[in-house]
Order: structure tokens, then sequence, then C-alpha cells
């Protein structure tokens, strides 16, 4: 899927993604049917920071605890890997 085709209402989660050769947690977006993630300008300095932020980011669009949106993540990353 690539920015021309995504559908009108677009599901995605903010997640952590560490960056270890700079000290910090990015935050990215996975988006539904998408097969990477999209880097924000967010960073922590450390992973639980950056589980908190998206903790209260994802709380926004539904996703109700990390457990909800984790499993999102995983779910919508394996639906985005190529076959």
């Amino acid at each position: 899927m690539t920015v021309g085709t995504l559908p009108d209402e677009v599901d995605f989660v903010f997640c952590p993604e560490a960056l270890p050769e700079e000290e910090v947690h990015r935050i990215v977006l996975v988006v539904e049917g998408m097969g990477a993630s999209v880097p924000t300008s967010l960073v922590t300095l450390t992973e639980e920071a950056a589980r908190r932020l998206c903790d209260r980011l994802n709380r926004r669009l539904g996703h109700r605890d990390r457990g909800a949106w984790s499993a999102f993540a995983a779910r919508a990353s394996r639906a985005g890997a190529p076959h």
C-alpha cells in the first residue's frame, strides 16, 4: 500500500522504536496495511518513557491499553509484510 492508495479510514498506532546508535527511542506510526513504519520526530530517552507516551497517544485513537495497541502493531506489521 502506498500513500496514494490509503483508504479514507486509516487505522494506525504509535509504537516505540529503539535507535541504539543514538541512544534514544523514536516513536513511529504503524499503519494497517503498510509494510513499513512511518517515523515521527518524537523521541524519548528510555524505552519505558516511549511506551508511556505511546499509551497516552494511542488512548486518544481508541486503543485503550498497551496490550491492545501492541497486538494491533504486530497484526498490522504481519499483514503488510511481503509474501
